[in-house]
């Protein structure tokens, strides 16, 4: 789908869709948001110009995910031979999984040991997860770096919360911020404690959200679900559903001091209580609830005190 000429919105579907599957969704979830139990598709982003071709984020490490993108980006006058540069907003699979198939890379710094670390964290990553002919990137990004394709001129911009080096792309000229998975339109990103973060993620995301609130932007475009055009809007709705949900967990935690894995229990999750969820939602919940309960350490809300081998929050 062309955004505008020159940036166009392309589609890979997760495993367990079809592209066909997945491309109706796309349209559905626009027509009529609603929350989904996983999702079914990435949104990749293809710019041309200046004899440039840069794919910004993939797919999965699928043969259908790579079909996709190969009919994707042929609508479009253009195949995955052509990229000149691949550009990974962050390190998880749905968004870096067929890297090595593809050609260059340019990561945040923060990112650049992330497959090891997240290969430990539980995560169960399969077959899928894992890129082919994977190799270091030929950059690896800070921030304030600029890509160039003839009229577009993209500032990287890091935005850690959902990932230590995740980034965003700005290019103020046309208004176009591409949001990977730090702004979703509808849906908020899992913000987690595991193997990959260190400190206060949800700390970390909270100051990202700041950082772009006053840009001026026409396009914002996510990694899923759909695009959309009001970001200020959007970071508010974002700021207030993490202070409902922080205040959610302090009323969760007891007087006496609670784990993790019991605040999460007492949680209303959008998609049930966590009882129910399959293991990895659950690890995905409890890592979830760790990152709001840090934050509200930080915020001096809560302490944390070890109780053998279990760390414990308590009310201020």
């Amino acid at each position: 789908m062309e955004i505008l000429p020159g940036i166009y919105q392309l589609l890979t579907p997760f495993p367990q869709f079809t592209f066909d599957e997945a491309k109706k969704l796309r349209v559905e979830l626009e027509a009529k948001p609603r929350v989904t139990k996983g999702l079914p598709y990435v949104l990749p982003y293809m710019i041309k110009g200046g004899g440039e071709t840069i794919l910004v984020d993939c797919g999965w490490n699928t043969d259908d995910a790579y079909g996709a993108l190969e009919t994707g980006m042929g609508e479009h006058a253009a195949h995955p031979n052509d990229i000149s540069k691949l550009v990974i907003t962050h390190i998880h699979p749905d968004h870096y999984g067929m890297a090595g198939r593809l050609k260059q890379l340019s990561l945040h710094g923060d990112e650049r040991r992330a497959p090891a670390r997240f290969a430990d964290d539980g995560a169960r990553l399969d077959e899928h997860a894992r890129p082919r002919l994977a190799r270091a990137p030929d950059t690896q990004v800070k921030g304030g770096e600029v890509i160039k394709a003839g009229p577009f001129e993209f500032e990287i911009l890091w935005t850690p919360g959902h990932s230590p080096g995740h980034i965003c792309l700005y290019d103020p000229n046309h208004k176009i911020l591409l949001t990977g998975d730090h702004i979703l339109p509808t849906i908020t990103p899992n913000v987690s404690i595991n193997a990959q973060t260190h400190g206060s993620p949800l700390g970390d995301y909270m100051r990202s959200l700041d950082l772009l609130v006053d840009l001026d932007v026409k396009y914002v475009l996510p990694a899923h679900e759909f695009d959309t055009k009001d970001l200020k809007k959007r970071i508010i709705e974002i700021h207030e559903h993490h202070t409902v949900r922080l205040d959610e967990m302090w009323n969760c935690v007891d007087r006496g001091g609670s784990t993790a894995w019991d605040v999460a229990g007492r949680v209303k999750w959008a998609t049930g209580m966590l009882a129910d969820f399959e293991p990895h939602m659950q690890s995905a919940a409890v890592g979830e609830t760790i990152a709001h309960l840090e934050y509200l350490y930080e915020q001096g809300r809560l302490g944390k005190v070890m109780r053998g081998n279990h760390q414990h929050w308590l009310p201020v």
